[in-house]
């Protein structure tokens, strides 16, 4: 009996031994991998170089048309348009609420609304 106990412990110890040193393999290769992919998608990995990572390039359409906020009529059509229902919204709202909200829009009108 204790012979047949021996060898089932042995067999048991082989087995889980192999398991996990087959596990550890394989997290090891899957995390050589993971690091390759984020060094790379980074760009900061030693094999790929600076040169190779290529760079993205905004390009705007020739349509676009841009627009100028030094025109004063503009500015000033902006500024002085109050909102249409501003009382019925600060009424609404918690005091204070209203005293925050009125603050950052006398804030916007001093700044000019950039």
């Amino acid at each position: 009996m204790e012979n047949s106990l021996g060898t089932g412990f042995m067999a048991v110890f082989a087995v889980s031994g192999s398991v996990v040193f087959i596990a550890m393999q394989l997290h090891k290769r899957l995390l050589s991998d993971f690091m390759k992919k984020i060094e790379f998608e980074i760009g900061t990995a030693a094999e790929y170089g600076k040169d190779q990572v290529r760079k993205k390039k905004v390009r705007f359409s020739d349509e676009v048309v841009e627009l100028s906020w030094n025109d004063e009529e503009r500015s000033k059509k902006h500024l002085s348009k109050p909102a249409q229902n501003e009382d019925e919204n600060l009424e609404a709202m918690p005091r204070n609420w209203q005293v925050l909200y009125k603050g950052i829009l006398k804030n916007r009108n001093v700044k000019g609304c950039n």
